[in-house]
């Protein structure tokens, strides 16, 4: 993503029609000429080159409505179709599906020379992946970003990594068993809330680019918040029950450092929920709480990557009234990429529910399932080729599941994907 330099705003309005098709090859010639007309300077054109080239995957444009404060607005997409074919050892129905997983559609907006405003919205879903506004500056010489709004918490280092870039295509069952909605099993314990956030450090060495610390905290609405309605009704839900009154907070930490050859990152995360335990989900605002952990690393070296996450939550009364619950899980994955085309990724899970009981559904997304155990485990192997390296990709794998200690189920089968960003 690029922004649009004030100055150049104007003039950018003016010969948006004669450039557009240059934005997707070269536009050294229009600059040169612009040069030789005394219009921009050697500097500017530069300048201006490097700004137009800098990210191919957003379409961005000017806005210079009167009266507006508007400088840049960043367009971006991704479009995920998947096809599964996963069945059970059981008596029931397997899936045998194509279906959209993913339709994102994008905006970003800066708003003076610190403020933005960020919306990205998933209409296969049906909800949001984000809604929020930034102010971006600093906290003394320490790069500081607070937001306001709808965004996932930095828990799970699996479930903050964007799904355009998860390599073995969904999230595995340990990340879903602690992230996703409470059903009486899954605790719904970190991804999308409402609140305020504060992330510091430099933004790339979150993102594992440089080398740097990098913290952060929040303080946010206790339960799960995507969809339009959702959001909208947060706010009348004090009203409706005890569960609702009291926030969330939750901070992380860690490092990245970026070393000739390679790439490491490690870090740390916690979360406190009041009134979100229980042995069920009908149990919310009864007075049972929820913290949950993670602790995970992720090591790059030439072609080959080896990352790996624990998670662990302690639930009040969470397996039975009067009987905590302390689930915890795991998943390592290894992956080699072969060129610029071909990626291949291996990664195991294993996810104890320690009382609250787990289905295969509740973390191989897409699963039938029959039974309810302690344990769940998968193996996944697959396989991504790039048909456009940071645009568009296929992917397949096949998944083998097994759950245990209670009652027992096995699940395989395949899964794939095709997507395309821009």
């Amino acid at each position: 993503m690029f922004s649009i330099k004030p100055k150049w705003m104007a003039l950018l309005a003016s010969i948006s029609l004669a450039i557009s098709p240059v934005f997707a090859g070269d536009s050294g010639a229009l600059l040169d000429a612009l040069v030789r007309k005394g219009i921009l300077t050697d500097q500017e054109a530069e300048d201006l080159r490097a700004d137009l080239s800098r990210d191919s995957q957003a379409f961005v444009m000017a806005s210079v409505s009167g009266g507006k404060v508007t400088n840049s607005l960043a367009l971006s997409g991704r479009m995920q179709m998947q096809y599964v074919g996963l069945s059970t050892d059981q008596n029931v129905a397997a899936a045998n599906q194509f279906f959209l997983r993913r339709i994102y559609f994008g905006v970003k907006a800066g708003v003076g020379a610190d403020w933005s405003a960020n919306l990205n919205y998933d209409f296969s879903g049906g909800n949001f992946d984000k809604a929020f506004m930034e102010w971006s500056g600093y906290a003394g010489a320490t790069p500081l970003a607070l937001d306001f709004g709808l965004r996932k918490v930095n828990l799970g280092y699996e479930e903050t990594t964007s799904s355009g870039s998860l390599k073995a295509i969904e999230r595995s069952p340990v990340t879903r068993f602690f992230v996703e909605p409470n059903n009486g099993r899954r605790l719904g314990a970190a991804s999308y809330r409402i609140g305020v956030y504060a992330d510091l450090g430099d933004a790339n060495a979150r993102k594992g680019k440089t080398s740097g610390f990098f913290a952060g905290a929040a303080v946010t609405n206790p339960q799960r918040t995507e969809t339009f309605g959702d959001a909208g009704v947060d706010g009348s839900k004090s009203a409706g029950g005890a569960g609702y009154n009291k926030p969330a907070y939750w901070a992380d930490a860690g490092y990245s450092s970026a070393f000739s050859g390679g790439k490491l990152k490690v870090g740390a995360a916690v979360g406190f929920l009041p009134d979100q335990g229980g042995p069920s989900n009908s149990n919310i605002g009864k007075g049972y709480d929820m913290s949950v952990y993670s602790i995970y690393a992720n090591l790059t070296m030439g072609n080959f990557n080896l990352a790996g996450e624990y998670l662990a939550a302690t639930v009040d009364s969470g397996a039975g009234v009067g009987k905590d619950a302390e689930p915890s899980g795991y998943w390592i994955q290894t992956s080699s990429a072969l060129g610029e085309k071909f990626e291949f990724v291996v990664r195991y899970s294993s996810v104890d529910a320690d009382g609250r009981g787990v289905k295969i559904s509740d973390g191989v997304r897409s699963s039938p399932a029959a039974k309810t155990g302690q344990k769940l485990e998968e193996l996944y192997a697959g396989i991504s080729y790039f048909i456009v390296p940071n645009g568009m990709k296929f992917q397949v794998g096949y998944t083998d599941s097994k759950l245990s200690n209670g009652n027992s189920e096995n699940g395989s089968g395949i899964r794939s994907q095709f997507q395309i960003d821009f």
